[in-house]
């Protein structure tokens, strides 16, 4: 269980204008984002747009990732999020089949807890490899309480919770309660005060584009530089703050592009930037951006 931390980007999965997953081009991204020293990648989840894409074409990410993470003793975390259990139960077989570490998933929206329950132990069953239950109710509209998400560790086979929620008075208590429990911040904007309340390490969207900034964030709270730390996250907050005026997921697709990964990380129906948008973004931007790369560059 050790191997589960640090910062695991939520990595995109690049396709072409018909939608199509463009293998190599997620292969280039994985490379990129080790060799900026991430320690694993979390595949397929809603930054990885996994709900929009096939099956089979989620099966070839996770192929992909594990070979690659391979090469880099790289830790994989294969999502395998669906509306069923039978989907969720053939993606969670399959990635243990080709050497993924560990699946996730997000609780499908409107079930009932039962009905969450008996889909996370049918998950967890068919993977036969670790399983993180993934709390972000903001999407799903799933609140779960504390004793229900407690009762969900308690599932055999489940190791741990991926937390995207900004209540981490709810992360602590987790833990405390279950000190064994693996949890990854998934709030990025929350990344130095979700580690500081006990997550192992952060998996987040705008890890695809600035790894080196979460990286050195966590080396900062592992090495016990608290003020370090806080000024990079300090540095990131203003640029996401620009990001979320523009749509984050068009700004993932304009920059991820702009790094040269594409031509797109989301599949239709998808918002995109027009040229004079493009330009009003980076107007507003930019200045953000140079003091992030200042702010890393610094130490």
């Amino acid at each position: 269980m050790q191997k589960f931390k640090g910062i695991m980007p939520a990595i995109i999965s690049p396709c072409d204008a018909n939608d199509g997953f463009c293998e190599d081009a997620f292969a280039a991204v994985a490379t990129y984002l080790y060799g900026q020293s991430v320690h694993g990648l979390y595949v397929c989840g809603a930054t990885g747009d996994g709900f929009s894409m096939r099956l089979d074409e989620r099966k070839r990410a996770t192929e992909i990732a594990a070979k690659v993470s391979k090469d880099f003793k790289g830790v994989v975390i294969t999502h395998v999020g669906a509306t069923n259990n039978r989907d969720a139960c053939e993606l969670g077989a399959h990635a243990a089949k080709v050497g993924a570490d560990a699946v996730s998933s997000m609780p499908p929206s409107n079930k009932s807890y039962a009905q969450l329950k008996d889909y996370y132990t049918a998950a967890t069953k068919a993977a036969g490899i670790p399983l993180f239950i993934y709390h972000i109710p903001a999407v799903t509209g799933q609140n779960l309480s504390l004793p229900q998400l407690l009762e969900l560790l308690d599932i055999p086979g489940v190791v741990g919770l991926k937390f995207s929620d900004a209540n981490l008075f709810v992360l602590k208590r987790i833990l405390l309660e279950r000190p064994k429990a693996i949890a990854f911040n998934g709030n990025d904007e929350l990344l130095c005060p979700g580690l500081l309340y006990g997550a192992h390490g952060g998996i987040g969207l705008t890890y695809n584009i600035f790894p080196k900034l979460f990286v050195k964030l966590y080396e900062a709270v592992q090495s016990g530089d608290w003020r370090r730390a806080m000024e990079l996250q300090n540095s990131f907050q203003p640029f996401l703050g620009v990001a979320i005026n523009h749509n984050v997921f068009a700004v993932l697709n304009l920059m991820m592009k702009e790094k040269g990964f594409g031509p797109f990380c989301t599949r239709r129906p998808r918002i995109e930037l027009s040229a004079a948008q493009a330009k009003q973004f980076h107007a507003e931007a930019d200045g953000y951006l140079a003091i992030i790369e200042k702010t890393v560059a610094a130490k």
